[in-house]
């Protein structure tokens, strides 16, 4: 019986195919991760600001305007949290179906596993970092402008109960 003896080309073809797996599965629990705590720290900001948006007659366009402002500032609130719940899904479940197991059983070592996530994440932080030099400021010079801009508008924005106010 001839013995069967894996050529580097099929060895890297079986690594290059688990490397697409592993960064499928984790980037769509990354992006619905991302998506759900996006939501929810979208949703806290609104409560923080309803004093100043609730009754003072805004449109709807206005208020999601604002909202989409403050937007990208919880970005690198959410980030690093949809990557570690994303990173502890992923190897949690790989971990639980015993492929982690198979792929040790192969001679793949968990380092090298974990190489073609780790580049990736490492993409996605230099990612974040332009994004966060870049987009973050422009953000909030417009958030900034819309609340001076309804300020001027609409008086009774501005004016708050018991306080003395120059406008």
């Amino acid at each position: 019986m001839p013995m069967l003896i894996p050529t580097t080309t099929s060895i890297t073809r079986t690594l290059k195919i688990i490397d697409r797996y592993l960064l499928k599965s984790y980037l769509t629990r990354l992006i619905s991760v991302f998506a759900i705590c996006m939501v929810i720290f979208v949703v806290q900001t609104f409560w923080l600001y309803i004093d100043e948006l609730a009754g003072k007659g805004l449109s709807f366009l206005t208020i999601s305007k604002f909202l989409i402002y403050f937007s990208p500032k919880l970005i690198p609130l959410v980030l690093p949290l949809s990557v570690l719940l994303a990173a502890l899904m992923t190897y949690g479940n790989l971990a639980e179906n015993y492929e982690f197991a198979a792929m040790k059983s192969t001679g793949i070592s968990l380092q090298r596993a974990m190489a073609g996530l780790s580049v990736f994440i490492v993409i996605l932080g230099i990612t974040t970092f332009f994004f966060t030099n870049n987009v973050i400021p422009w953000a909030e010079y417009n958030s900034y402008n819309l609340r001076k801009n309804i300020a001027k508008l609409k008086p009774a924005m501005v004016i708050a109960e018991g306080q003395f106010n120059e406008v």
